[in-house]
């Protein structure tokens, strides 16, 4: 062989070892993923980030049908079907899980938990599924929210009085709506949880960024 043939060769090898390695990091694979939103707000955060278009399974598990649910989202009704918000009682209690809400967790998949504490179905749901997830060595994270001062005495104690019970659980993170009111002044209460929604999002880029789709962060998984 000669020099010039020689020098050609090593630079193609070059290039497929470049372009492999590019490809490797914009393209990650399979990521298995599974969005599960728990109770009403956490449902509300699964249809938001279904919108960013992430490649995953994504259920949602709440009482109230959700007839607007894209089709892709499954749906699976559990919790009270009704209930007057300023006297229904909030507490920490075992809820009675379903077969169709523990078949969801026989795969190998990563879940990730959503949910906005203060409400029992997706509050109390949450614990428990995190505490099972944990026993049986499963990929998971769980990212919840706080309830906002406004929201009552009870369920912010409630909401404390879980996320304590939950300490000894890794990759936990959770973000309190306060931070809403700080950070936006009285804004309307619809445009609050859509930031609430967009900010849980992120908490999932930072805790995950190579699961996102953001060019960005992949690129900062080279450096």
């Amino acid at each position: 062989m000669n020099r010039r043939r020689a020098i050609k060769t090593l630079t193609a090898i070059a290039a497929v070892v470049c372009f492999s390695k590019f490809e490797l990091l914009c393209k990650p694979g399979p990521l298995n993923l599974h969005f599960i939103g728990l109770g009403g707000a956490g449902c509300n955060i699964i249809e938001h980030i279904h919108k960013k278009g992430i490649t995953a399974r994504y259920t949602c598990i709440t009482s109230p049908e959700r007839p607007k649910l894209p089709a892709d989202i499954e749906f699976i009704q559990f919790g009270p079907a009704g209930h007057d918000y300023h006297t229904y009682k909030v507490e920490m209690k075992d809820l009675e899980i379903t077969d169709d809400i523990q078949n969801l967790f026989n795969s190998d998949s990563m879940f990730v938990l959503f949910a906005g504490f203060g409400g029992t179905t997706g509050t109390n749901l949450t614990r428990q599924l995190s505490t099972l997830l944990h026993q049986n060595n499963k990929k998971f994270m769980v990212i919840h929210t706080m309830p906002f001062n406004f929201e009552g005495a009870s369920r912010n104690a409630f909401a404390l009085k879980t996320e304590q019970a939950m300490d000894g659980i890794s990759n936990v993170h959770s973000f309190n709506l306060e931070v809403i009111r700080k950070n936006y002044g009285n804004v309307k209460l619809n445009v609050a949880f859509q930031q609430a929604d967009e900010h849980c999002y992120q908490l999932f880029r930072k805790n995950v960024p190579e699961y996102s789709p953001d060019p960005s962060l992949i690129q900062s998984l080279s450096s």
